[in-house]
């Protein structure tokens, strides 16, 4: 049988190196459980370590599997963005000649507005007698 306190040095040496991360000697930890020769205190123990590196593990491969997502998440987030900028430029640049295009409109429905109200039609029929009285009192000008 193997004693006691070897056992106790074999469980705690297991138990440190996978505390650190080093899982090389997980199988160690798995054949101490069902080892007869170690007492059953050290096979409880080691049994219970196992089932704690067996949930480490799982957490740990679950993380590193949400990083990967996220990390491909990121990426079409980047390139959602960079193709939303380039919409938003598109878009901001139809805007402004939209503008121009409606500020022209708005120009010319203004003007032909005012060019057709009977006071501009009064005003250029005033200025029409004016050019002609001005011809007309010009020296060589006809009356």
């Amino acid at each position: 049988m193997i004693q006691t306190e070897q056992a106790l040095q074999t469980l705690e040496t297991l138990c440190r190196e996978i505390a650190r991360g080093q899982y090389d000697h997980s199988d160690d930890l798995f054949a101490l459980t069902g080892a007869q020769e170690a007492p059953e205190t050290v096979r409880h123990l080691a049994e219970s370590f196992g089932f704690m590196l067996v949930s480490v593990e799982a957490r740990e491969m679950r993380l590193t599997q949400l990083v990967e997502e996220l990390q491909g998440l990121r990426l079409q987030l980047e390139e959602a963005n960079a193709k939303l900028a380039q919409e938003n430029a598109s878009l901001s640049s139809t805007v402004a000649e939209l503008t121009v295009q409606i500020d022209r409109q708005r120009f010319k429905r203004e003007v032909g507005a005012i060019a057709e109200s009977e006071y501009f039609q009064d005003l250029q029929k005033r200025a029409q007698d004016l050019r002609a009285r001005h011809k007309s009192a010009a020296p060589g000008g006809r009356e």
